[in-house]
């Protein structure tokens, strides 16, 4: 699972797919989602592996955060956020561009950020795939 896979996924979904972009942030527009990596260390600091090896390991873990830049109205931005959260609470058995996603896990719900310096209020959501490898 690639962060190109979730982008192709999500940004058909957002309100304003023009606006998604990947690992960057233009933080000159007012509307803006912007999708990034976010790798966890493990714990031991091994790969996940099931025993029996690699042929036997069939699901990995991709956490990737969502920067949501939306406007100056804290309403507003904030039911935007819960809409991409939405996308994503409770759901099972999607395919993201070929990549078979077995649970999703956005978390409690967005973080709100507070407003960026040019009055942009921004969230954050943190999502958790857990998909077929």
């Amino acid at each position: 699972m690639t962060l190109k896979q979730l982008y192709g996924w999500l940004a058909p979904r957002f309100d304003r797919p023009e606006c998604v972009r990947l690992g960057s942030v233009d933080g000159s527009k007012p509307y803006f989602l912007g999708i990034f990596d976010e790798r966890e260390e493990k714990e031991d600091g091994r790969a996940k592996l099931c025993l029996g090896g690699a042929e036997c390991t069939h699901w990995d873990v991709m956490t990737a955060r969502l920067l949501l830049r939306w406007g100056q109205s804290q309403p507003e931005a904030e039911a935007e956020a819960q809409k991409v959260w939405a996308l994503f609470y409770g759901q099972t058995g999607l395919t993201m561009d070929g990549a078979l996603v077995f649970w999703a896990d956005p978390g409690p719900g967005p973080v709100p950020l507070g407003k960026g310096g040019d009055g942009v209020f921004e969230y954050l959501i943190r999502v958790q795939l857990y998909y077929g490898r």
